[in-house]
């Protein structure tokens, strides 16, 4: 459906806890789809948010939306958003330490 161009839109998904700082979590995001090698940055970014339920627990989703340099790298791309989103809410504590990735699967 991208009329054979090699770029695609990659949608990421990150789970936080509920009471993640919205403004902040949404910039770190926005900054780590910019930041990656592997993004085309001709297209939009785009970072949106919703309350979701996870475990009988309620969490915010972050879904980080951008275009992907070519198709091959799209799950490189997912795994480097995913990555540079959790150190930098890591470096800066915004996830408390018995929350990790373990605790979504």
């Amino acid at each position: 459906s991208n009329s054979g161009a090699l770029d695609c839109q990659v949608v990421t998904s990150i789970h936080l806890p509920a009471n993640s700082p919205l403004d902040v979590v949404k910039e770190i995001a926005y900054k780590a789809a910019v930041s990656s090698r592997y993004v085309y940055l001709k297209k939009p970014i785009v970072v949106m948010s919703e309350n979701a339920v996870y475990n009988q627990n309620y969490v915010l989703q972050l879904k980080v939306k951008a275009y992907v340099l070519d198709i091959r790298y799209e799950f490189l791309l997912k795994s480097d958003i995913t990555e540079l989103i959790m150190k930098e809410l890591s470096d800066r504590k915004l996830i408390p330490d018995q929350f990790s990735a373990s605790d979504l699967e």
